[in-house]
């Protein structure tokens, strides 16, 4: 399985992960905050995608070879191992793209509760 199969099922796997842990965190803000579900669902998908989207974006930032450097001298540490690169991009990847599916689902369930 090539590098790009392997972050869109990684992300699938990720979003719907994700997506059953924020039922559970839905149910429990419409009973304290005497909300309905459905737009408890939907906030707690919108700012999950939106911090997911923010930490792929970090990450894959981190990886360019200006902010290695600078971090390197800061730091005193060095990453210059290609497989490691290699890791980071596809970690950055995988959380964008989770990202990017919750923003979609939040979109849907916005779309079919008007």
């Amino acid at each position: 399985m090539g590098r790009i199969a392997r972050t869109a099922l990684g992300s699938l796997k990720g979003a719907g992960i994700v997506t059953a842990i924020d039922i559970g965190a839905s149910g429990v803000a419409a009973v304290v905050f005497s909300v309905g579900f459905l737009p408890a669902l939907g906030l707690v998908m919108l700012v999950e995608s939106a911090g997911l989207m923010l930490l792929g974006g970090a990450l894959s930032f981190a990886g360019q070879p200006g902010v290695r450097k600078v971090t390197g001298l800061v730091t005193r540490t060095n990453i210059e191992v290609k497989s490691d690169l290699d890791d980071m991009e596809a970690k950055a990847a995988t959380f964008a793209l989770v990202g990017v599916l919750l923003f979609l689902e939040s979109l849907a369930l916005a779309a079919a509760t008007m």
